[in-house]
Order: structure tokens, then C-alpha cells, then sequence
């Protein structure tokens, strides 16, 4: 799969929308963010679905959101073009409540049609779409040729991965290679143990809006999920959160908190992995940001860099 980037936003400050307690980054720990998964169902009325998620947005809004999920064509299966009735009236809240909005579709493109989510920023403007690869059985539509695409947003980089999509690893791993901090799976079904297992092989997180069992890094429910509507699922995640290997680290980790006391701390040892999960405690101060003056490399920096330079030696026929 071929995965692209699309559109790097200008960072933004906070999330402030109407009447909501935004997250004020620089006060706060880490990278945080405010994610919803709006678990309101597959099809139905369009008029109807559509009001109900315009009642979950404004949900959404109020309690500080910053980016939204609907779940796979939320408002029934008639195909519209991109923009059409449905992101039109989307984007109008994503920017009432300066927040971003993933608007799963129908899409007709011409002659073909798609299974699609279309992602709008703050201002309401439609930055990207991703289309269903892995289309099920009976759908009638067209399978994506673009493969995974990933979103450079003002807090991070997402992925957006549907439905049937849970069932074929190579894209939750083109998501890891492509860097991705959360995955969104827009679904008609709850998903369960494998997106588990994803979050916790590639430790980023999911969230899945199918049932909304948000997923952290490590495989696990995410903690003190809100519910401000039946069946929307908001919860904060730290994006800073950091698992760093053992191998080769130990003098340097020593180091590192020391001269952060009290500002840096292992959040869990993990013995069976060989890893530690670092995390930030300290008002404006992210982890990621500090490793390098240690050089010190992510686990995924460590197995990126493993990979290319394990394979280049088996190509020379070096030892490593």
C-alpha cells in the first residue's frame, strides 16, 4: 500500500469550542487531545441520522472536543458527491465548534462509488478523504487503488482505517510505518479483540466507532471515558505517552530522570517487553521533545531504524 500525507495544518493553541472547557496545551502535561467516537449506527434516514448527529456534534462541541468520529455511513447509503448534503452541513459544525470532524459517506465519484471518510478541520474547510480498501462483501462499490492516506493535524498525525478494513494487517502496519499517533475506524460493528491487539503490536491508539471502546497504547481500554450523550464516547489521551526499549538505554534513561525529577516519569516497567512508558508531568513539557538531547529513540524509532539497517547488512552479507 501506498500511504500519503495530506495537508499539514497550522498548530493551534487550544481547542475553544462554544461554551466548551478547551484543553489549554501549554498548561498541560504531554500532548493531549480530546477525542470523540460517536456510536450512533450504520444507515438509516438520511434526514433522520443526519439530525441525530448534528444533536451529537453539538455534544461534542460543548464538552471540548477536538476531533469527532461518525461511524461508516452514519446517514444511509444513498451516494453523494464530495463536498454534498451531508459534509456540507458536517462542515458547518466542525466549524462552530472549531473542531475536526471525521464524516463517513457514501461517495459518488463520477461513475464509481465509495465507501468514504472525509475529514474537515476546525474552520470547516474539507482537507482529505480516506476510501474503504477492503470493501465487504454485497456493498456494491468500488474498492479504494489509493491505499492508506495519513493527516497531519494540529495535534498529530491520525490514520483512518473502516470496517471491514480490521480483518488485514498490512494496513494497520502501513499506519505504524506512516508514523500515525491515533487510528480512527468509522465501523457497522464493534471490531473487538484485533484492534486490541493493533493498538497494543503498534502502540498508538485507537478509536474505534463502532461501539466505542477507545483503545490506548498499550492494548487497553482507555480510563475515565465521558459520555455526554448515550452512545458517544469522549475521552482525553496524552499523544506523548512514550515506550522506549531497554536495549542500550539504561545509563541514559538514569540520566534523563535525573535531571527531570519530578517532571518526567516511568510510568510503568514493563520486564517481559523490555520496554519502559514514560510520561510527562510537568505543565508544557512533552517527552518526545527531550529524548533526543540523550539520544534516546522511541520504540518505534529503534525498530524502524533495526529494520533498514538489518536488512541492508543480509543484503551486503555483513554481520551485524
Amino acid at each position: 500500500m501506498v500511504s500519503k500525507s495530506f495537508w499539514l495544518l497550522p498548530v493551534l493553541a487550544f481547542s475553544c469550542g462554544l461554551n466548551a472547557a478547551p484543553l489549554e496545551r501549554g498548561a498541560l502535561p504531554g500532548r493531549q487531545v480530546r477525542v470523540s467516537a460517536i456510536c450512533i449506527g450504520f444507515g438509516g434516514d438520511h434526514e433522520t441520522k443526519l439530525r441525530l448527529a448534528t444533536e451529537h456534534l453539538h455534544a461534542a462541541g460543548t464538552n471540548g472536543v477536538d476531533i469527532a468520529c461518525l461511524p461508516e455511513e452514519f446517514a444511509g447509503t444513498t451516494a453523494e458527491t464530495i463536498p454534498g448534503p451531508t459534509t456540507i452541513a458536517v462542515s458547518q459544525l466542525a466549524k462552530q465548534y472549531h473542531m475536526y470532524i471525521i464524516c463517513p459517506i457514501r461517495e459518488a465519484a463520477g461513475a464509481e462509488q465509495y465507501n468514504t471518510a472525509v475529514l474537515i478541520d476546525r474552520t470547516g474547510e474539507i482537507i482529505g478523504y480516506y476510501r474503504k480498501v477492503f470493501v465487504f462483501w454485497g456493498e456494491g462499490l468500488h474498492c479504494s487503488k489509493e491505499g492508506v492516506k495519513t493527516f497531519d493535524l494540529d495535534f498529530g498525525r491520525i490514520g483512518i482505517l473502516i470496517c471491514f478494513d480490521a480483518n488485514f494487517p498490512e494496513l494497520w502496519q502501513e499506519c505504524y510505518d506512516q508514523n500515525v499517533d491515533i487510528v480512527f475506524w468509522p465501523s457497522a460493528y464493534g471490531g473487538g479483540i484485533p484492534l486490541n491487539g493493533y493498538a497494543m503490536i503498534y502502540n498508538y491508539y485507537i478509536v474505534p466507532v463502532g461501539r466505542g471502546n477507545i483503545i490506548d497504547i498499550t492494548g487497553k481500554p482507555c480510563e475515565d471515558r465521558q459520555q455526554p450523550l448515550p452512545n458517544q464516547f469522549v475521552a482525553t489521551i496524552d499523544l506523548d505517552r512514550t515506550i522506549i526499549h531497554k536495549d542500550f538505554n539504561k545509563d541514559k534513561l538514569d540520566k534523563l530522570l535525573g535531571d527531570y525529577k519530578e517532571r518526567i516519569a516511568v510510568e510503568q516497567e514493563c520486564p517481559m517487553e523490555g520496554w519502559w512508558r514514560l510520561k510527562s508531568t510537568a505543565p508544557g513539557l512533552r517527552v518526545r521533545d527531550v529524548l533526543p538531547k540523550y539520544q534516546i529513540e522511541t520504540l518505534r524509532q529503534y525498530r524502524q531504524r533495526s529494520r533498514i539497517q538489518i536488512n541492508q547488512a543480509r543484503q551486503e552479507g555483513k554481520r551485524i
